[in-house]
């Protein structure tokens, strides 16, 4: 009896210490966990390269933002391509970069016809986005639309590749597009559409917006944007 008397407290003591870990284990393996899904590092390689476009227009004596679209940054020395449509007519072009700071832009240049336009600014660190080639997509490929839909900057939609070279006809011209199912809003327009490895496909430009159409965006394949 001396003898258990002696073990007592100690056989307490460690029973107290195993149920002790059993609750901490338990309570460790029910925490909420990271979630590995690809669209979140997409997004973090991403989101830096795409920045806010703004679009000033002159009324009367006050200058007056009429536009908001989105860009993408192409190197380190500050060139940025966008749509033609998100430049039109501006008397000032501001670039909002994904840190907040803002830069007057100068324009390049623009094509009306493939909706295209490259504007520049002058700015440290820039991080450039990183490209892949139209040719190597398929229908079915996860993609991620990432600009400022509505005014909401850093707006991120996902969905597949509907087709890869879709022929779309416009005032006469032909028209070779990516098309997706990833939301494509106003503001949308000039902003990235990257595979799942973070890489450039296309340019979101426009979606086909009618009563009982749903789904349908369309992007600018990448190789235009670099012929043009």
């Amino acid at each position: 009896m001396p003898r258990l008397r002696e073990w007592k407290p100690f056989l307490i003591g460690f029973i107290g210490v195993v149920v002790g870990a059993l609750l901490v284990f338990m309570t460790v393996a029910r925490a909420p966990q990271t979630l590995n899904w690809p669209v979140t590092q997409i997004v973090k390689k991403v989101d830096p390269s795409v920045v806010i476009v703004l679009n000033s227009q002159q009324q009367g004596q006050q200058l007056k933002v009429r536009g908001i679209g989105s860009g993408v940054v192409l190197n380190r020395a500050g060139d940025i391509v966008t749509n033609d449509h998100v430049v039109a007519g501006a008397t000032r072009l501001v670039v909002v970069l994904s840190n907040g700071h803002r830069y007057r832009a100068t324009l390049v240049g623009t094509d009306a016809l493939t909706d295209l336009a490259v504007i520049h600014i002058h700015a440290k660190h820039l991080q450039p986005i990183a490209f892949a080639s139209s040719k190597t997509i398929e229908p079915g490929e996860l993609v991620v639309a990432i600009g400022n839909a509505l005014g909401l900057s850093h707006t991120v939609t996902t969905g597949i590749i509907s087709a890869k070279d879709r022929v779309m006809f416009h005032d006469g011209w032909e028209y070779h597009l990516i098309q997706t199912d990833a939301a494509i809003n106003p503001g949308n327009s000039g902003g990235a559409l990257v595979n799942a490895r973070g890489e450039l496909i296309g340019l979101n430009s426009s979606k086909i917006a009618q009563a009982g159409v749903e789904g349908i965006g369309l992007a600018i394949p990448y190789l235009v944007i670099i012929a043009a």
